[in-house]
């Protein structure tokens, strides 16, 4: 399987500059056709980034949330206790028959969020056991039932509220069986969905209420460092292709890993209060709930995670959700300084009504390819090289980190696509705000396209088949999202 998550930038600069360096030295850079188009300010529905719906409990509500906005991301919280049937056995097959396929049924770009949990206060409430074993019992046990059976033995917390949220059951994380029972849930995780091309990202969760790695209200039974090292080593040991995110900026969540960061407190817990005026809603920059705390006083060399892996966010009441609104400019900004790739599933963008904030705020989330300028020779032979050169700016706020491939599509005069072919092109390395650069390249005409005229046109493919690509921020483009450049004579192959 191909990595879905980029390699070392420098290993793929290298790469890059040791083809195109092999290029210009097999083929001459005589270049008939060119092309600058002009930037779009379109709303493009590309995948992997802008908005988050909520997605775990479509079967049990009878259908997708509202989508006023064109969102393609879903969040699916995993119940422990759904997976992990018995003791190593994974019922995966079910999972993902009642809670993906529902979505990708009716929106098959759909690509998911997922997020484990043990432990969702009120989730009987919130639908969450609606798949449970009921003649188990407990509907709030969100974990399995062996983990509290010999020889495990695990110890659970029946509650009412902490802090204000529940019922529910909160197992007891800190002890050797259990850390040994989350290792082993992870690492099978990990085998299930690492370089998976559904998966937007995974949420590391697991530990604590929502899997947010806290019992606020009752912190007795939060999981300690020893018992987050472990989780949290697990993830990066279980997903090495698959986008990974924790949700706080903590020593102990994160220590060297590059893990993103799901900001499930937007925009109160995300910058300092003192830098907005008035502050945000419900601010708090005193601990290490705080993102930006968390990147001054627990893990300075973190603030430049967003390069490896996704920033994320969510705003669950509704005086946070109207800042994205009454103050989208101030929104957009600390997306942009934070590079988040999406917010949500709770936010502004559930109701109706704001398509021109959202239209902003959407266009300032994730990555945001513009070609900047193609050179193409407009005679070729099937089967021989062609050189190339290519400038493509990312005028987002944050990298793509799934691989996708740049493709030259080949396209007769009845719309047919005769002929595809790929060529190297580093889209993983475009960071926000880096001047383009216009590189030499070379592809090379399949051998098998007849001779005649053709639309050459410009492609960004999911290296997946059949998954949807990415359509470049300019005008001109065609139905399909390509960027026709010109017309081109192919002559028969030697």
């Amino acid at each position: 399987m191909s990595p879905r998550h980029p390699a070392s930038p420098v290993l793929t600069v290298l790469a890059s500059a040791a083809v195109a360096a092999l290029a210009m030295l097999s083929a001459p850079l005589a270049h008939a056709g060119e092309l600058r188009p002009a930037q779009s300010s379109d709303d493009l529905p590309n995948p992997h980034r802008g908005f988050l719906l909520w997605g775990t409990t479509v079967g049990a509500d009878g259908g997708l949330p509202d989508n006023h906005y064109g969102a393609s991301m879903y969040q699916i919280y995993v119940p422990w206790r759904e997976i992990e049937t018995a003791d190593q056995q994974f019922d995966w097959a079910g999972f993902e028959q009642r809670h993906l396929a529902p979505i990708l049924a009716e929106n098959p770009k759909a690509t998911f969020v997922l997020r484990p949990v043990a432990d969702y206060p009120d989730g009987v409430s919130n639908n969450i056991s609606f798949y449970f074993n009921k003649t188990e019992g407990q509907l709030e046990r969100d974990y399995p039932k062996f983990l509290e059976l010999s020889p495990v033995n695990v110890v659970g917390h029946d509650y009412t509220s902490c802090g204000g949220d529940g019922p529910g059951r909160a197992p007891e994380y800190n002890t050797p069986q259990m850390r040994e029972q989350l290792r082993q849930f992870v690492t099978a995780f990990g085998q299930r969905y690492d370089g998976d091309p559904r998966i937007t990202a995974i949420h590391v969760g697991l530990l604590g209420f929502w899997g947010e790695w806290h019992t606020s209200g009752c912190e007795a039974w939060e999981p300690d460092a020893t018992t987050r090292q472990i989780v949290r080593d697990a993830y990066a040991a279980a997903f090495v292709q698959t986008p990974v995110h924790t949700r706080y900026a903590r020593a102990s969540d994160l220590g060297g890993t590059t893990f993103g960061i799901s900001e499930d407190f937007f925009p109160s817990f995300t910058a300092m209060c003192s830098a907005y005026s008035p502050k945000m809603p419900r601010c708090d920059d005193t601990g290490w709930w705080n993102l930006e705390w968390g990147f001054r006083n627990e893990v300075p060399a973190a603030r430049d995670n967003w390069k490896s892996n996704p920033i994320g966010g969510e705003s669950p009441y509704a005086d946070q959700k109207k800042t994205w609104t009454s103050r989208t400019a101030n929104i957009v900004k600390m997306l942009k300084d934070y590079h988040f790739t999406w917010l949500g599933p709770a936010g502004q963008h559930e109701t109706a009504g704001y398509a021109s904030q959202m239209r902003t705020i959407k266009r300032a989330l994730g990555y945001e390819f513009t070609v900047r300028q193609v050179n193409w020779p407009d005679s070729m032979r099937a089967g021989a090289s062609i050189p190339l050169k290519l400038s493509v700016e990312n005028t987002g706020s944050a990298p793509l980190y799934h691989l996708y491939q740049t493709e030259l599509h080949w396209v007769d005069a009845g719309g047919t696509t005769r002929a595809k072919a790929a060529f190297d092109y580093p889209l993983n390395t475009l960071l926000p705000g880096a001047a383009p650069s216009l590189l030499d390249r070379t592809a090379t005409v399949p051998a098998t396209l007849a001779p005649g005229s053709y639309s050459l046109r410009l492609a960004i493919a999911d290296t997946a088949a059949g998954r949807p690509g990415i359509a470049a921020q300019n005008s001109g483009r065609d139905t399909s999202g390509r960027l026709p450049l010109g017309t081109v004579t192919v002559t028969a192959a030697r």
